[in-house]
């Protein structure tokens, strides 16, 4: 999250224009293991503040439930998460390592104008 959040090389802030919310180019949700976080815990960039009015935004975080399990159903490896890039189609673009910071930058690079 503070890759996306404030790295000048992250696709966020390269893709989203300066007077647009967070999330107008690129929305990012996250989804945790644990069930039994609380809000003040995430980091702003989960919950921003957005619109005239700067209301925040509390529908970008979820959690694993039991017995609907997205990383068991998914197979996803617990201790180093993924991230999965969706096309506005619903059509999975892309998954990659949490660590992929990199790749993640490269993948955006090849199809969007940069607005900073």
């Amino acid at each position: 999250m503070q890759f996306l959040a404030h790295e000048d090389s992250s696709p966020v802030r390269k893709f989203t224009p300066e007077t647009a919310d967070v999330d107008s180019v690129i929305d990012v949700y996250a989804v945790f293991q644990q069930q039994d976080l609380s809000m003040d815990e995430l980091p702003d960039f989960l919950w921003p503040a957005k619109g005239k009015y700067g209301l925040r935004d509390y529908e970008k975080i979820f959690h694993a439930e039991d017995g609907n399990d997205v990383f068991e159903q998914r197979s996803i490896d617990r201790s180093s998460g993924c991230m999965v890039v969706v096309r506005p189609d619903q059509h999975v673009a892309t998954v990659l390592p949490l660590t992929a910071q990199n790749k993640l930058v490269e993948f955006f690079d090849e199809f969007m104008v940069d607005q900073i």
